[in-house]
């Protein structure tokens, strides 16, 4: 023996020498005199104890390694739950030894090597159990499965694989169910297409319209017996029998000009010599008597009115609008506009067109000036119901037939109290009266992939306000960028409509001469102020009294826009007239026409179709309305628009026609939800389901291998990194294509709110069927603990969230840089998941605060619950809780926050949507 002074503390390295002494000693000493030996040494740090160690075998010590000595475990026979323990017993308690080096580089990658002696326990394999106190370890029979440390098999869930031994469960009922749908969803496309086409060669029927349910026959322009009369002029209807009404006289003004048989320089068409506005008008009449379509339309538009008159008078006088920074668009704009009369708004660019309109629907405050509807001082706002506003640009649902577009629009804004079929009836009317019969069962489609033509979407465009059956209607260049044909149609169509008593005010810009002298009035701006307000057919002669002479065989509105924008010099007669700017022309229209002291002698026709002079004042104002009629008005505001959960139900039900329609987008979004949940499942695929792996409870903690505190969170961050990346973008599409429709709808009084909930509930089963997709995938791969209505949950309020942040940013940002912007904000939150860096880090910067905002801190924590949880009784979860930073055993708050989270996302993407552009919504 060594004395203390030499004994080392470090690990002794045998020589050969003592290498072959050991060997002797090993060979020729007893079990009993070498174990006896031991109890001689003070000090076990001696090299002499490592010999006498080395001595020993395995009989005598229970370790398989040479020179290994047993630490006991346990004082009596301890065998905790998940371990086999065949061999101990009270007399031969458990006891660890020291494992060879195989094993230890086994344990050190996470796995389980044989038992290192007699005595030690060993974890419960997979696909075995070990019923409590160990002794006997279990083949897991079939219909159940026994992940490693099993301590009695686990119930598969119903019609899950679970073979005899097996060690997980792959769920099939969820499989079955996600192929029954699809096939569902595929079966349904079909029929859907079926009853389409079906409907297509349906016969229309009108069954209400043919009935009148009030005595309103004597509807403007609707004769006693139910018949149209014609009107005299543009500015006056009259409501007589067909027979009695006189046949318009052109008037013998040698400035009344015809169609001249000349080459348009806008649009090339050639004019028919033998067709003038008159013949346009005389043809317009016509169709009030022989159109069945327009009869049944006139009557349908008087249901919706409670009064005896259909249409809007507008007075304006000294208008004005000013920027907030001083800049004025309008100045001193003054004007009558008569109910049911059609007025053509020129000027060249930037002369406050688009300005006076805007002012003139209350879509723009007026900074000076009064405007008076019906002859009252109203705030326009209180009108929205009654107006109609057809944009410039066709804004139009794509994947929408015609009919659909217009039915909507009509099912929102008419009366409440009105049945569907009447609604139906209506529509029938209205698209036959536009001419659009033959295409109504057709989608609309887009500038990418046109489906109908041009001067039909325009047709469409219009119609979707129709359907309203308002009492005023505005256009923006209804006629832009048509062809000959189509915008003539279009100019009948409005002459069609002021003819019903409807005011009709367009924006017009540069029109060819047909179009021109389509409107009855005509209102020329210059620089924000007004060069002329009056009858159509009396500009040219108001222009050539202030020394403009009009060429023979041109466009006269080619020439007005000359003038008015200054370029007016060609068109002086010699030295008679000199000063051609604009600012000469709005003090001669101020001086000699604004108030009535421009008159002019010319023919018109009277009653009894003789010809007849008459003098005429541009500012006249209008009669105003009764206390009567005011009040009836007010009743005709009320009964408009369908009630708030009609609303929801309409756009709720037009969003998913738009979503079967989309058919190819549809699928290809439920196809990422599967292959992320693919992807993701082949990574976690070898770990068999074993995807968490702690510290042993003592007394066996010795006997741990190398903890996996990273399989699950992984999981988690990459789950929620996979449903951002297929979700963000077709959730930013929601809302993100739709809002100049949604500026559309709301500006005519379609409640936003019932818009936004409507178009939310239809993303439902897009969410629902996407994360079916990825959880069934992820679940049959990587067949974690969790249960799969659990996971479902999880990764359905996940996708939730990412549609609702998606949401957030449609509403934010533009068109062209959304999707883009919504993926990296899902990938961010996705970041913030408390996986890299680990939560616990986090809580030590003291911001856990702010990863917990994200929703995917919760949204790992859930899947770190549910499958960290089960296996308490063999790990120390409370250790891996405290190591990672998330929190077990609340798995319902963290689902709850999902849910929350996403409902803040969808009230922030809410007030986002009304408040960003509040001028277009007015």
């Amino acid at each position: 023996m060594t004395s203390q002074a030499d004994q080392s503390a470090s690990t002794p390295t045998l020589d050969a020498a003592e290498s072959s002494s050991l060997a002797v000693a090993f060979s020729s000493a007893t079990a009993a005199g070498q174990i006896a030996e031991l109890t001689q040494f003070n000090n076990m740090s001696t090299k002499q104890f490592d010999l006498a160690a080395y001595s020993l075998n395995y009989t005598q010590t229970g370790c398989f390694r040479p020179g290994a000595l047993p630490v006991a475990l346990a004082e009596n026979d301890t065998c905790l739950l998940g371990w086999h323990c065949p061999a101990s017993n009270d007399e031969y308690p458990p006891q660890y030894c020291p494992p060879y080096e195989q094993c230890t580089v086994i344990r050190s990658t996470k796995g389980t090597c044989n038992i290192q002696g007699v005595l030690e326990p060993h974890i419960c394999a997979d696909g075995f159990y070990c019923p409590p106190g160990g002794k006997q370890q279990i083949v897991c029979p079939k219909g159940t499965f026994c992940p490693t440390g099993s301590y009695q098999p686990l119930n598969c869930s119903f019609g899950a694989l679970c073979v005899q031994g097996s060690r997980r469960q792959i769920v099939t009922v969820p499989m079955g169910v996600m192929v029954a749908i699809d096939v569902a969803l595929a079966i349904l496309v079909g029929v859907g297409f079926a009853i389409s086409r079906w409907r297509k060669s349906r016969p229309k029927q009108y069954t209400t319209l043919d009935q009148t349910d009030r005595a309103g026959d004597d509807i403007e322009l609707l004769a006693a017996q139910g018949a149209v009369g014609k009107s005299a002029s543009p500015r006056l209807s009259v409501s007589t029998p067909r027979e009695d009404a006189p046949k318009p006289l052109r008037p013998s003004s040698t400035h009344t000009r015809r169609a001249s048989g000349m080459v348009d320089n806008m649009d090339g068409a050639m004019d028919d010599d033998d067709l003038s506005q008159y013949d346009d008008v005389d043809a317009i009449e016509d169709d009030f008597h022989n159109s069945p379509d327009m009869q049944r339309f006139i009557r349908s538009m008087s249901r919706t009115i409670e009064t005896n008159s259909i249409g809007l008078s507008f007075d304006f006088e000294n208008l004005s609008f000013e920027t907030r920074r001083g800049k004025k668009i309008l100045q001193d704009v003054t004007g009558t506009m008569p109910r049911g009369s059609c007025w053509g708004v020129m000027g060249g660019s930037g002369a406050g067109k688009s300005t006076f309109v805007n002012v003139l629907m209350g879509k723009l405050t007026a900074t000076g000036g009064t405007i008076k509807i019906n002859g009252w001082v109203k705030d326009m706002h209180l009108y929205k119901k009654l107006i109609g506003y057809v944009p410039q640009d066709d804004i139009l649902f794509p994947e929408l037939t015609v009919r659909e577009n217009i039915l909507h629009s009509a099912r929102i804004r008419l009366p409440a109290s009105w049945r569907d079929k009447a609604i139906q009836d209506h529509v029938d009317s209205l698209i036959g009266c536009l001419q659009l019969t033959h295409v109504q069962h057709s989608r609309v489609g887009d500038a990418r992939a046109p489906v109908i033509s041009g001067g039909q979407r325009k047709r469409v465009n219009i119609g979707m306000e129709l359907a309203a059956a308002p009492m005023a209607i505005f256009l923006d260049e209804p006629t832009s960028g048509l062809d000959a044909t189509s915008a003539a149609t279009i100019m009948r169509l409005l002459k069609a409509i002021s003819r019903l008593g409807v005011t009709t005010i367009a924006i017009i810009h540069q029109p060819r001469e047909q179009i021109f002298y389509g409107f009855d009035q005509l209102l020329l701006l210059a620089q924000g102020r007004s060069v002329y307000s009056g009858a159509t057919e009396d500009v040219q002669q108001y222009f050539e009294s202030l020394g403009f002479a009009f060429p023979q065989r041109s466009n006269p509105a080619d020439t007005l826009i000359d003038i008015i924008t200054g370029d007016g010099a060609q068109y002086t007669l010699g030295a008679g007239r000199r000063e051609t700017d604009a600012r000469t022309l709005i003090d001669e229209w101020k001086s000699r026409g604004q108030y009535g002291l421009h008159h002019h002698k010319h023919l018109t026709v009277s009653l009894d179709g003789t010809p007849a002079k008459r003098n005429r004042r541009t500012s006249n104002q209008s009669i105003n309305s009764t206390v009567e009629q005011e009040e009836s008005l007010r009743r005709t505001m009320r009964a408009r628009g369908a009630t708030w959960p009609a609303q929801v139900f309409h756009c709720w039900k037009r969003a998913m026609t738009q979503q079967v329609r989309n058919a190819t987008s549809f699928f290809f979004e439920i196809g990422v939800g599967g292959l992320a949940g693919v992807i993701i499942g082949l990574s976690a695929f070898a770990a068999n389901g074993h995807l968490f792996q702690g510290v042993y409870h003592p007394p066996f903690t010795m006997l741990s291998s190398a903890v996996d505190y990273n399989s699950t969170p992984q999981i988690g961050l990459l789950g929620a990194m996979a449903i951002g990346l297929a979700a963000s973008a077709p959730g930013f599409w929601v809302f993100g294509e739709e809002k100049m429709m949604y500026y559309r709808e709301t500006a005519s009084g379609h409640s936003r709110s019932a818009y936004y909930l409507g178009k939310l509930l239809s993303t439902l089963v897009r969410i629902a069927l996407s994360s079916l997709h990825f959880t069934v995938f992820l679940g049959v791969l990587a067949t974690p603990l969790i249960s799969f209505p659990r996971m479902y949950a999880a990764n359905l309020l996940y996708f939730w969230c990412i549609y609702g942040l998606a949401s957030v940013v449609s509403m934010l940002v533009k068109r062209e840089d959304g999707p883009l912007i919504a993926v990296l904000a899902s990938l961010v939150i996705g970041v913030l998941g408390g996986v890299a860096p680990p939560l616990s880090k986090v809580k030590m910067w003291h911001m856990e605060w702010f990863w917990r905002l994200s929703p995917g801190v919760w949204f790992t924590e859930s899947y770190v619950t549910e499958n960290w949880t089960p296996m308490g009784y063999l790990y120390q979860t409370d250790l891996a809780s405290e190591t990672v930073g998330f929190t077990l055993g609340q798995f319902g708050l963290d689902i709850g926050t999902l849910f929350l989270i996403g409902c803040v996302y969808r009230v922030v993407a809410y007030l986002a949507l009304i408040a960003v552009h509040r001028d277009k919504q007015r």
